[in-house]
């Protein structure tokens, strides 16, 4: 009987060889198919995800442009609101305000002393660049300093919101100020 089954299993080697290596192919393929599939999806869902990605890019990139431009307009009209410069000759309800910005640039000016304090925010964007809402305006000293006020802001909100005058505000004839910029954490924080 074992001579037989060598017989036969010598008879159909080649065959069973075949078929042992179709069946391998047959796995393969189905491994290459089922990979296939699973590429296509995951093709398809980055595409959709870049294409997302890239909306919300150019929307943002879009927003930011238009706020530029805003701000430039703005800017524009700042400068040609901000009240006359009083004359060198004129000393009487006169101060001078000098900046120091944290990049080391000053500037120098002279209000009237019935000015609103806006209006050194209003300087302060038209002319250095600087987003009024973000700047802070602190005495040399640091013991006050002073942000924006807004049409929108609330009265009871602290003691620098308050819409004040250059002289309300405690400012003497000469007076110097430290310009920082309030970052965009410090922003997300207060809202």
């Amino acid at each position: 009987m074992a001579a037989w089954l060598n017989a036969l299993r010598k008879r159909h080697a080649k065959q069973y060889a075949t078929m042992q290596h179709e069946l391998q192919e047959l796995q393969y393929f189905q491994e290459r198919k089922e990979g296939y599939k699973e590429s296509i999806v995951g093709d398809t869902n980055r595409e959709k995800r870049e294409k997302q990605e890239e909306m919300e890019r150019l929307a943002k990139e879009k927003a930011e442009k238009e706020r530029i431009e805003m701000l430039q307009k703005r800017r524009k009209t700042l400068r040609e609101n901000l009240p006359e410069e009083p004359s060198a000759g004129d000393t009487s309800n006169v101060m001078t305000i000098a900046l120091r910005f944290a990049d080391g640039r000053t500037g120098k000016r002279r209000f009237n002393a019935e000015v609103e304090l806006n209006e050194l925010f209003n300087w302060v964007d038209g002319f250095f660049d600087i987003e009024r809402e973000k700047v802070i305006l602190s005495t040399m000293n640091g013991q006050r300093s002073f942000t924006f006020v807004g049409e929108d802001a609330e009265e009871n909100d602290e003691e620098t919101s308050e819409i004040m005058t250059l002289e309300e505000a405690g400012f003497g004839r000469m007076t110097g100020l430290r310009v920082t910029e309030r970052k965009e954490d410090e922003e997300e924080e207060e809202e």
